[in-house]
């Protein structure tokens, strides 16, 4: 399973939301729709790192490992 690229496709979808919901409109609907977005694919990245290890494959990328490049 290539849990590395995997994660990183999931990475860069992590960071599109992260990069939404800083101009978001505070408490609206889709801040709220983006927050869970966002958690839904921490957990999913967590996930493929945690499948990574069980299979002693090279542990993916996390978002605060290195800054994101288009910002």
């Amino acid at each position: 399973m290539p849990y590395q690229r995997e994660a990183e496709i999931v990475l860069a979808m992590w960071r599109e939301v992260e990069r939404d919901l800083a101009v978001a409109e505070p408490d609206s609907d889709e801040a709220a729709r983006l927050i869970a977005e966002a958690a839904r694919l921490r957990d999913e990245h967590r996930r493929l790192v945690e499948l990574a290890m069980e299979h002693h494959r090279p542990v993916p990328r996390d978002l605060e490992d290195e800054p994101d490049p288009e910002m």
